[in-house]
């Protein structure tokens, strides 16, 4: 009799730690379902900086988004796929696309996509040089695409958009803003209306990562983007990450 109460004991035991695990977990994918968070992303092409920057993005465990001008994959582009970033398309010579014909827009934002594949990258991010663009071309790009990107405001979506379709962004660079102060109170203001959301997330891009120049962002204010956003529970995404989510 009792090695039979130890038994039930023991499975009762068993039985609630099973629920209580299986508990957690749900609670954690309700978070994650509801958890707001940010794209990042660079635009163009700044392997150094951009590369530079790869200690600060794993001290915050933040994963971005390189939009890549370039006719082929270059070790830049393996060495952020092994970090866990994406790598997405601006075209293989930053072409403003509204501006040239159809034969320059395949070649230019079509054609380079099954060079990456055949060496072993599967873009589906595009974001539109210049942030021009027209309905056309969102309509011929997302045959082939599933995400296209522009460039001219801070939009807050729900993470359900961003599995197809088009979005906007809103620039980092230093072009933007006339000083510290200025930047800090825009990135305080945006990352607050964000939290207020459920499940919501915003785009924000740059060009260069370095101290100087209108077209680029430096690290200082980088950390200082994560450390807000960490402070306020927010997640840093992929655009891949989120078409899959």
């Amino acid at each position: 009799m009792k090695s039979g109460k130890k038994l039930a004991v023991c499975a009762a035991v068993l039985i609630l730690a099973a629920a209580a695990t299986l508990g957690g977990i749900k609670l954690y994918r309700i978070h994650q379902r509801d958890q707001c968070g940010i794209l990042l992303a660079f635009d163009d092409y700044d392997a150094y900086g951009w590369e530079d920057c790869f200690e600060l993005f794993r001290e915050y465990d933040v994963k971005v988004t390189f939009f890549v001008t370039a006719e082929e994959p270059t070790d830049f582009c393996y060495h952020a796929l092994e970090e866990g970033h994406e790598i997405a398309f601006h075209t293989s010579g930053h072409v403003d696309l509204t501006k040239v014909s159809q034969e320059e827009i395949y070649q230019q934002a079509i054609a380079p996509l099954k060079v990456f594949q055949e060496k072993g990258i599967h873009m589906t991010t595009f974001a539109y040089p210049y942030g021009h663009y027209s309905q056309e071309l969102n309509e011929m790009l997302l045959e082939h695409y599933k995400v296209l990107r522009g460039a001219y405001k801070l939009e807050i979506n729900n993470k359900h958009v961003l599995r197809g379709g088009y979005v906007e962004s809103a620039s980092l660079d230093n072009i933007n803003f006339e000083s510290q102060e200025e930047y800090e109170q825009y990135i305080i203001q945006a990352l607050t209306r964000l939290k207020e959301g459920k499940a919501d997330v915003i785009s924000l891009y740059a060009h260069a990562i370095a101290e100087g120049g209108d077209w680029s962002v430096s690290q200082d204010r980088l950390r200082f983007l994560f450390e807000k956003a960490g402070e306020m529970g927010l997640q840093f995404y992929t655009f891949q990450y989120l078409q899959n989510w």
